[in-house]
C-alpha cells in the first residue's frame, strides 16, 4: 500500500508540473501566429512583397523597379532564380501593355 502511494504521488507530481509548465508557455505562444526562418534580409522580403502588391495593382513600371531592388540584395540562389522569373514575367506585362 505504501508502495502505490509512493507511484501515485510521483505521478501526480509530474502531471502537475506538466500542467505548470503549459500554462507558464501559453501565453508566450498566443500571439505567434507564424514563424518562419528565411536566409534572405529583411529589406530584400519587404521589397519583394511591395513588388508583388504593386504588380497586382498594375503598377507595372513601380513593381519593375522593387523586383530589381530585391533582386539587387538576395542572398540564396533560389531567391535569385524566383526573382528572375517575377521580373521577366512583369516586364512582359509592361511590354503587353505597350
Amino acid at each position: 500500500m505504501f508502495r502505490s502511494c509512493r507511484l501515485g504521488c510521483a505521478s501526480r507530481a509530474l502531471l502537475l508540473l506538466a500542467m505548470t509548465l503549459i500554462l507558464a508557455c501559453g501565453p508566450c505562444l498566443t500571439g505567434c501566429s507564424q514563424v518562419s526562418v528565411s536566409a534572405e534580409a529583411d529589406e530584400t522580403i519587404d521589397t519583394w512583397m511591395a513588388a508583388r502588391r504593386y504588380q497586382a495593382a498594375g503598377r507595372y513600371e513601380l513593381a519593375k523597379q522593387y523586383y530589381s531592388l530585391a533582386l539587387a540584395s538576395a542572398r540564396t540562389q533560389s531567391a535569385l532564380d524566383q526573382l528572375q522569373r517575377e521580373l521577366f514575367s512583369v516586364d512582359l506585362q509592361i511590354r503587353t501593355m505597350r
